[in-house]
């Protein structure tokens, strides 16, 4: 453990963090320049969104044999204070080509999807998409589910949202192969 120079606050590394036990009441964790961040358990409407999302995203990625999806895998994005985070979703190209491990991955994911909660609050959602480029990641998705939209952002502060009368594209995903598309009316149905 480290300690902050500017107060006696004591820092966690990713690998102190992983030890830590599971939230007594649920949720999800990460830890935020060596400090642990804890979020509630995600809704009904959120779950199935992740779970679809998820299943479409992987069954392209298999078919073309661009790497691997995850749900919540803790991306360690700095170290030195450590920050790891876990997406809703996330995507990294070429990962077939290395094993499968038990801990966080020490790279930024290809993609990075986040999806809305009621309670998310915009500013820290901007803070994410910041780390995830900070750390490398090519595409960074926020999904918001009351609005029905999804922006997709790009390196450089590019940012696009597209509502139900669009379709995301490989493009979209950073994927390496032509043929993905997924209609936010489809995704968005109820």
């Amino acid at each position: 453990m480290t300690t902050s120079p500017a107060s006696s606050e004591v820092l966690l590394t990713a690998e102190e963090f992983w030890q830590l036990p599971e939230p007594p009441h649920g949720g999800r964790m990460e830890l935020v320049a060596g400090r642990v961040v804890t979020e509630m358990p995600v809704g009904e409407r959120h779950a199935a969104l992740a779970l679809e999302l998820g299943a479409l995203l992987l069954a392209f990625v298999k078919l073309k044999e661009l790497g691997r999806v995850y749900v919540e895998l803790g991306h360690r994005l700095f170290s030195s204070p450590d920050t790891v985070r876990a997406p809703d979703i996330s995507f990294i190209a070429g990962a077939n080509t290395r094993g499968v491990s038990d801990r966080f991955v020490d790279q930024p994911p290809t993609l990075a999807v986040e999806i809305m909660s009621p309670d998310d609050r915009e500013s820290d959602v901007a803070t994410k998409v910041e780390e995830y480029f900070d750390a490398g990641a090519e595409r960074v998705w926020i999904v918001r589910p009351r609005n029905r939209t999804v922006t997709v952002h790009r390196p450089g502060g590019d940012a696009h949202t597209y509502t139900v009368r669009d379709a995301l594209t490989s493009a979209d995903a950073a994927f390496a192969a032509d043929g993905f598309e997924l209609s936010l009316e489809r995704l968005f149905a109820d």
